[in-house]
């Protein structure tokens, strides 16, 4: 496939971007890379040259900006460019304000190989949202986390072989209440039927990542003028 992107790399470690901006020119998509170390250099790139990608890191030195705000401010200005978050601070409620919230269009764990950068920007290029596999169950272990402690008795007993009306008198609520809980956590988990929510939930249970903690609330964003 021919050449035909020009990507720019926002991120304050220069060893980091020099190091990217090699692999990218590499592939065929690429035809140009602009690194930036900090957001005066991207505003002034983007005045003066035609981007199609961005690839931008969360965390900056600096206290006056972070790639929250960048992220915004962009997402405003150019709403046409592509922007994935390439950052080593995956965490989930990150996810929901930059990829729900922002409507920005992947997120890229930096502990991966350089092909899971390359498979982000062939996917947002062909116009699709991508989010790699660590990000992704992350985000599968939240939703677990994130369940009320009636929900959790309901899915650990289920699991468990229990029929709903026997977890329904063992938890003094009615067959309706477990039936009504059930069918939320599957319409939450994207599965059919009580059957693939409890093989998600006993995946969930065998993971290593078992011990996850709840992440905490996005940095502070700051205002760029």
């Amino acid at each position: 496939m021919k050449s035909s992107l020009t990507i720019m790399i926002i991120d304050d470690s220069i060893l980091f971007s020099e190091g990217l901006e090699q692999l990218l020119m590499y592939n065929s998509l690429v035809k140009n890379v602009i690194s930036c170390h900090n957001y005066e250099q991207a505003a002034k790139n983007l005045e003066n040259s035609i981007v199609d990608i961005i690839l931008l890191d969360l965390n900056f030195e600096t206290n006056e900006y972070d790639g929250f705000s960048i992220a915004k401010l962009i997402r405003e200005r150019y709403p046409k460019i592509k922007i994935i978050i390439l950052t080593q601070h995956a965490k989930v409620d990150y996810y929901e304000t930059l990829i729900e919230d922002y409507n920005l269009d992947g997120y890229v764990d930096k502990q991966l190989s350089a092909k899971n950068v390359f498979d982000a920007i062939q996917e947002v290029f062909k116009g699709n949202k991508y989010v790699d596999k660590n990000i992704t169950k992350m985000l599968l272990l939240g939703k677990w986390l994130k369940l009320s402690k009636r929900e959790n008795e309901v899915i650990e007993l289920i699991s468990k072989g229990i029929t709903q009306k026997e977890t329904a008198l063992e938890l003094y609520i009615s067959p309706k209440t477990v039936e009504s809980h059930l069918k939320n956590l599957c319409e939450r988990f994207n599965v059919k039927n009580s059957v693939e929510l409890i093989n998600t939930y006993t995946n969930y249970k065998k993971s290593n990542r078992e011990n996850y903690e709840k992440t905490t609330a996005p940095f502070q964003q700051r205002k760029i003028e």
